[in-house]
């Protein structure tokens, strides 16, 4: 009779296990299975809503002398955009992250960097409108014709590429209670040191210490738990509590703080099988996992402030680059510096593969 019973919940409850359980696993099952396709789905159709507003205008324009003048893809890159260089790194990032989802498939660690450059690429369609020159024909030709709602799906597809990418690397990183506990730690020490600064004069800003952290948690954790950690949660946390609006969270907080995972793609070199204490090859991959880190949050800062608070481009260099590279680099250093420390807790605690 007991056995009877045990087949029929099996039978109707499939593995006897709670409803939102299931559909849980039914969530990871999905992305583990598709998710990469969507993803790579969503970066094609941002690459082709790029271009839909240009190949809707039928417009035919007349030169000063009467001449005619047609509008081409090729004016719409040479022409309509006072950095040029703008579009063709746009292009780049999205090509860029739909071959990494490709080769998640393989490792799933490439699903994070499809992730992370899917919101790049985002963040320069978002600024493809700020680049727009407004003085030569080409740039009012362009303005005229309201390039907003191809844009819009294009960002819509990319941020819609980033979530299946990073979903398809959930697979084999759930969090245990240990490492929710170390990276509670972490980021409460992040939150800590986040009021520990060194003013930067009248230009605004700070240098502090709070991405040393999150860069920890890279490191230990890989690039997936970073990027919820420094990204999604501190990052959340933090815009709560700046007072600055939620409207700065996705530059600012999420590619900005979230920029902290790239370091842990880094892991396998720094952190190697023969390495015991301080060694030349991990120095070398810390700083250039530092410098990528903070080149990613330069991005998003700069993006911040030209679209939420409408800077010119100069201008946001002007105000961004006094605090946010010396805080990165700082952070780098002090990582560097205590590199031989971090190989031992490594291999005392090793993080679970």
């Amino acid at each position: 009779m007991i056995e009877q019973n045990e087949n029929l919940v099996k039978e109707e409850g499939g593995d006897n296990q709670p409803p939102n359980e299931n559909a849980k696993n039914k969530v990871s099952l999905f992305f583990e299975k598709w998710g990469w396709a969507f993803a790579i789905g969503f970066a094609i159709l941002a690459f082709l809503f790029l271009f839909a507003p240009i190949l809707s205008y039928e417009e035919i324009l007349y030169d000063a002398d009467g001449s005619t003048v047609y509008v081409t893809l090729v004016d719409y890159f040479t022409n309509g955009f006072s950095m040029n260089w703008t579009m063709y790194l746009t292009i780049a990032l999205i090509f860029l992250s739909a071959g990494a989802m490709g080769l998640g498939k393989w490792k799933k660690e490439f699903f994070v960097a499809g992730s992370m450059l899917s919101l790049l690429s985002l963040v320069f369609i978002c600024l493809a409108k700020s680049f727009l020159e407004s003085g030569s024909e080409a740039g009012e030709w362009i303005t005229s014709i309201s390039m907003e709602w191809g844009l819009g799906v294009s960002i819509f597809c990319m941020a819609a590429a980033s979530v299946f990418s990073l979903g398809a690397s959930y697979k084999d990183d759930e969090f245990t209670i240990r490492d929710i506990t170390e990276d509670g730690i972490l980021i409460a020490a992040a939150f800590g040191l986040n009021f520990i600064t060194i003013p930067i004069g009248a230009t605004g800003g700070s240098i502090n210490l709070q991405m040393l952290p999150l860069m920890l948690i890279a490191l230990r954790r890989g690039p997936f738990q970073g990027f919820v950690s420094s990204g999604i949660v501190y990052g959340l946390l933090t815009c709560l509590t700046d007072g600055y609006g939620f409207a700065t969270f996705p530059f600012d907080y999420l590619i900005g703080f979230g920029s902290c995972a790239a370091i842990g793609f880094f892991n396998p070199l720094i952190f190697g099988k023969d390495q015991t204490t301080y060694n030349l090859k991990g120095e070398c991959f810390l700083l250039l996992g530092g410098i990528l880190v903070t080149f990613i949050r330069f991005v998003g800062g700069n993006a911040s402030s030209i679209l939420i608070y409408e800077t010119d481009f100069v201008g946001a260099l002007v105000y961004n680059a006094p605090y946010i590279i010396p805080s990165g680099l700082m952070a780098t250093a002090v990582i560097m510096a205590v590199y031989g420390p971090l190989v031992r807790i490594n291999k005392l605690f090793p993080v679970r593969k």
